[in-house]
């Protein structure tokens, strides 16, 4: 038996008639503008073809395929191929997608304009541009893999325009606030915690680049004096292991452990914020750490821009420069002012 059944479209009076595949059992989803009577005589064909088994069906057919269909093929592949982290951020951009259609829709109906006022509805309800640029993005990659299937001709995100992503202040600690946040975290009696708060402040890692299983004592090497760090996408860059970094480690390698370090990361997340608030600091996470890295090197001109955007890990210099703009414009002004200084000897 099929199923008709009245839906909202733009484009006019519509109705969806469902059915199950004669051969394949998979549910068939057709969508019709026309008026209700003509509804019913195509319904009512379509139950004559099938009791006769004369229905002639493409199963490549992309007006068959349903948003909820690609959705549930793409995060089989997903999960295959993502990381657990990638997973779950492209879960909650998919969930607020789905809020935004409010229904199940075939995904030849999803065109270039449903984006947009996709994108308009998001942006209005207060979320920041760099955020929407993510999830266009992940929308893009979806709508990628269902073009490699054959399920649609085109990809309706590929003409959207992508927001510019807004400068980003960065919250890093000032040294009497890193002094501090040591002092409590010993004075509860925690050094190993101690350490990988220096480690995170001396490498500039993100939060599970520095635990096991990504960081172990195969990424150390002690006598070349730099570490081997496992970044997004995995891919590696070295950090130099500094005079700090080596007498942690040197004390740490003669406990004869798999890892350095072998938090959790939900603990050393919730345990940072912990020390946080016993040391009165605000606004501030794990990622100020590795924020507080490149703060440092660019504040005591230690290292120029593109040194901190690889040292940090970053696939371009743009988004190294975006989270320290501020600094940035402090160094280009210290530059400028010391001319005085060179003109006035001569």
């Amino acid at each position: 038996m099929a199923t008709l059944k009245k839906i909202n479209r733009s484009r006019g009076e519509a109705y969806q008639i469902g059915f199950s595949h004669p051969k394949s059992g998979r549910w068939i989803r057709k969508t019709i503008y026309c008026n209700l009577k003509d509804a019913e005589k195509i319904k009512n064909k379509i139950e004559a073809d099938l009791a006769l088994d004369v229905f002639k069906f493409n199963e490549n057919d992309t007006d068959n395929i349903s948003w909820q269909e690609l959705l549930i093929k793409y995060r089989k592949y997903a999960k295959r191929n993502k990381s657990e982290k990638t997973n779950k951020r492209e879960k909650n951009v998919f969930d607020a997608f789905n809020r935004f259609l409010n229904g199940d829709i075939p995904i030849s109906e999803i065109s270039e304009s449903t984006i947009e006022n996709y994108k308009q509805s998001r942006l209005n309800s207060g979320i920041r541009s760099a955020t929407m640029a993510i999830e266009l993005r992940i929308l893009k990659t979806a709508f990628y893999m269902a073009l490699k299937w054959k399920f649609v001709e085109i990809n309706p995100v590929v003409g959207v325009k992508i927001p510019k992503d807004d400068i980003v202040k960065v919250r890093f600690l000032r040294i009497n606030e890193i002094n501090r946040l040591l002092q409590v975290i010993r004075e509860d009696d925690n050094c190993d915690f101690a350490n990988l708060v220096l480690a995170y402040i001396n490498t500039g890692a993100r939060r599970i680049e520095l635990l096991f299983p990504n960081f172990t004592w195969q990424n150390v090497d002690l006598d070349g004096r730099k570490i081997q760090i496992n970044g997004k996408g995995n891919m590696k860059r070295f950090v130099p292991i500094n005079d700090a970094l080596f007498s942690i480690l040197t004390k740490l390698v003669k406990r004869k452990t798999i890892a350095p370090f072998e938090f959790k990361p939900d603990y050393v997340s919730h345990k940072i914020q912990y020390y946080y608030k016993l040391a009165g600091i605000k606004r501030a996470n794990l990622h100020s750490l590795r924020k507080t890295f490149g703060s440092l090197l660019l504040q005591n001109k230690a290292a120029d821009l593109y040194t901190v955007s690889r040292l940090l890990g970053h696939t371009s210099v743009k988004t190294t420069e975006k989270y320290y703009v501020d600094l940035l414009d402090d160094n280009y002004r210290d530059s400028v002012s010391s001319l005085d200084k060179i003109l006035t000897q001569n």
